[in-house]
């Protein structure tokens, strides 16, 4: 008997051994050749060198970059866009989405249960009709009904455990995790875009108010000359031609006024569309008093911490890293899943009899279900995951490129209108020059009062212009504030946004970061099929101390909450008010995880 109990034992742990290497072979190795065809670019340290020049050791916009223009009905219609824009609320029910989507999936992975109960009626045969019937696989003898008509109960409670033993449910969490992210810094590259809006179109409507004041003056000295002229006309001292060539330029200034008035109020229009409250809620805007841009020089390491500092270039690359986890889940589905099942209640054939101690049935074990038949439907998704990933990557470097080419264009452009507003300053004081040669000649009786008003007219056209200059300057300067992120900062919020840049210092570090996803792809199928044999090996011992799926500190912290989503003349105009009032803190994105993976492929481009 000891023999063949020793037998018994050793014909156990052969087919322990053969289920184990079943449960590799069924399973299936994951296919090779699917990986990403692209890599992640990060831009050269000298790739704006051209273009920025020299010695930029300037700052980053802050964060309340708008709150230093120093103009309170500018920070309360930002206020207001942060609370009615229609396109802000749209990313913030985004990110809510994303939210409760990562919120689902963790409710359906590690420990589910579920409970019910059944009661029904049906009729057995007689015993004349049937010697016995089947239930649930075995020979039961009619005669233990001792009626034809039941009513089967039954009350249970049923518990499965996944073990996730590949990783295929951390790598999904991981997937929604970073699209949940991404969700919550696209809000905040929505907020930047509404703020250098309102701010664009303020900043136009200041400098259409000090347009209207140089035409208001030109109208005046345009009428004093018309009025002279027409005079000197009747007197004989000069043709009605003079008298004329007046009338035509004060019909064109007249026509001029009434059309800068048109760009006051369709300015005043636009900014009540974008602060959420309707156009006519401009209409009560009084004339802005926007404070002089402080700064200007550029920061450091441009190239290098713009990857940081951008929101939507932090957003494409968590949906990079969404893509990679996203088919590392389905290279996981390539193993067999292997489920610890309780199931216990009681059963009987009558209500009256389901709570005695002969209706408890119950089992418990492991369940493990193997993708035999499946392995073309996991190869055609894993090969649309690869395929999606090369996607973001492709987004992520147009969002990159995009991004250096904006910069590089807007300051480009500054420099030129730098250039160009020298120059006509220097216009506007050799006009002035005129001006006070002209009223001194005129007081020594050299000169008419009309050579002084055409003197006069020379200067506001100038100013005119210098007003045009100085407009496209500042205009371009909140463009640059809004190329270079507005304050955003994925480092303060916690992302390793600049990971790109500081991993693509050497050829080295590339050729191993390029290396690291075929060797990635290795190592866990390595992992994976000891965790089988192990896990088939000890048997019972793996029912009774189950593996513990660890999760990521963030995903339980997130439970139950719901992210917030959480700029007289342009010379007069940085006279500002004192008194600044408090405007409403808008709602702040959640801390974003730190953004690693050991798949994200870096190189330096050209």
């Amino acid at each position: 008997m000891k023999r063949i109990g020793k037998a018994a034992r050793a014909t156990r742990g052969g087919w322990t051994i053969v289920a184990a290497a079943a449960l590799l072979t069924l399973g299936g190795c994951v296919p090779s050749g699917f990986l990403p065809s692209l890599s992640l670019r990060a831009p050269a340290g000298d790739a704006l060198a051209q273009t920025t020049g020299p010695g930029a050791d300037g700052a980053w916009p802050a964060p309340d970059w708008v709150r230093q223009l120093q103009d309170p009905q500018l920070d309360e219609l930002v206020a207001e866009a942060a609370q009615n824009s229609p396109d802000l609320q749209v990313a913030q029910a985004r990110l809510r989405i994303a939210q409760a989507q990562l919120q689902q999936f963790d409710a359906l992975t590690g420990l589910t249960g579920t409970a019910g109960a059944t009661v029904s009626r049906a009729r057995m045969p007689k015993p004349g009709d049937i010697a016995d019937v089947s239930a649930g696989g075995y020979r039961v003898p009619v005669e233990i009904f001792g009626d034809p008509v039941v009513s089967p109960s039954s009350v249970f409670v049923g518990l499965n455990y996944q073990l996730d033993l590949w990783g295929k449910n951390r790598a999904a969490t991981k997937s929604l995790m970073s699209m949940r992210d991404a969700a919550a810094v696209e809000a905040e590259q929505v907020r930047l875009t509404l703020a250098v809006a309102i701010v664009t179109v303020y900043c136009q409507l200041d400098q259409a108010y000090a347009v209207r004041d140089l035409l208001q003056q030109k109208l005046k000295i345009s009428q004093r000359v018309t009025a002279v002229l027409r005079e000197r006309t009747a007197r004989g001292l000069d043709n009605a031609y003079d008298a004329s060539d007046a009338s035509i330029k004060r019909s064109r200034l007249l026509a001029q006024i009434a059309l800068n008035d048109e760009q006051i109020k369709l300015a005043q229009l636009q900014l009540g569309v974008l602060s959420g409250r309707g156009p006519e809620r401009g209409l009560s805007l009084q004339r802005p008093r926007v404070g002089a841009f402080a700064g200007g020089a550029l920061p450091a390491r441009l190239p290098a911490d713009l990857l940081g500092r951008r929101p939507d270039i932090v957003a494409a690359r968590l949906r990079v890293e969404a893509a990679f986890a996203n088919a590392d889940s389905t290279r996981a589905q390539f193993y067999p899943d292997v489920n610890l099942v309780a199931l216990g209640g009681v059963f009987a054939l009558t209500p009256a009899s389901l709570f005695s101690r002969d209706s408890l049935a119950g089992s418990v074990g492991p369940a493990v279900s193997l993708p035999i038949f499946d392995r073309g439907r996991l190869k055609a998704k894993l090969g649309a995951d690869v395929a999606q990933a090369d996607v973001a990557i492709g987004l992520y470097n147009k969002t990159v490129d995009d991004a250096l080419g904006q910069v590089a264009q807007i300051v480009t452009s500054l420099q030129t209108a730098q250039t160009l507003v020298a120059q006509q300053q220097d216009a506007v004081t050799a006009a002035q020059k005129i001006v006070q040669i002209a009223a001194d000649r005129h007081r020594r009786g050299v000169l008419m009062q009309k050579d002084v008003d055409v003197a006069d007219l020379t200067l506001i056209d100038e100013r005119a212009q210098l007003i045009a200059l100085l407009g496209k300057q500042r205009a371009l300067r909140v463009g640059l504030i809004g190329a270079l992120g507005g304050g955003f900062d994925a480092g303060a919020t916690g992302t390793a946004a600049a990971t790109p840049a500081r991993a693509a210092g050497s050829a080295q570090n590339v050729r191993a970061k390029r290396g690291a996803m075929a060797n990635s792809v290795a190592r866990n199928a390595t992992d994976a099929g000891t965790q089988a044999r192990r896990a088939a090996a000890s048997g019972s011992e793996a029912a009774a101390h189950p593996v513990q799926t660890g999760r990521p500190a963030a995903l339980a912290a997130s439970r139950g909450t719901t992210a917030a989503t959480s700029s007289a003349s342009i010379e007069t105009s940085t006279r500002v008010r004192n008194a600044v009032p408090a405007v409403a803190a808008a709602p702040r994105a959640p801390v974003i995880p730190l953004f690693q993976h050991d798949r994200l492929i870096v190189t330096q481009s050209d």
